[in-house]
């Protein structure tokens, strides 16, 4: 004769294992949140905002001058930002290989009120593309 399976309560209760994960996936975030409220993160601004802002911030501006190196060796050029105003801006590695191209920067530094210019740690340099001329010339 066949007994049938007594059905056992389920237990919902979560083990000390699960209780570690749990607490290692939230220190996790709060590590990634903490760090990307520590700077990790660089605001855009104007050429303007970024005059007065304190620590690293991102522009984005035209060329204003061809550029030269100054006595000290660095990468020395204009930005236009699109509010009119313009700065200086010292770039203390080589000049980007297609800066002659570039129509537009984006300079990630901070700005040095003594030298009364943008101090960039990193630029990007942003050409026209390739084929905005191919589809101006088949119109």
């Amino acid at each position: 004769m066949a007994t049938l399976a007594v059905d056992r309560p389920v237990r919902r209760m979560l083990r000390p294992l699960h209780w570690i994960m749990l607490g290692m996936i939230v220190g996790a975030f709060a590590v990634g949140g903490f760090a990307l409220r520590q700077g990790a993160v660089v605001p855009y601004l104007t050429v303007s905002e970024a005059k007065a802002a304190p620590g690293n911030v991102q522009v984005f501006g035209f060329l204003h001058s061809p550029g030269a190196y100054d006595a000290d060796g660095a990468w020395t050029f204009e930005i236009q930002g699109e509010d009119g105003a313009v700065v200086a801006v010292l770039y203390a590695k080589s000049k980007p290989a297609n800066f002659e191209q570039a129509v537009s920067v984006v300079a990630t530094g901070s700005f040095d009120a003594g030298k009364n210019a943008f101090v960039a740690d990193d630029l990007l340099v942003k050409c026209p593309s390739k084929y905005q001329e191919a589809e101006t010339a088949s119109r």
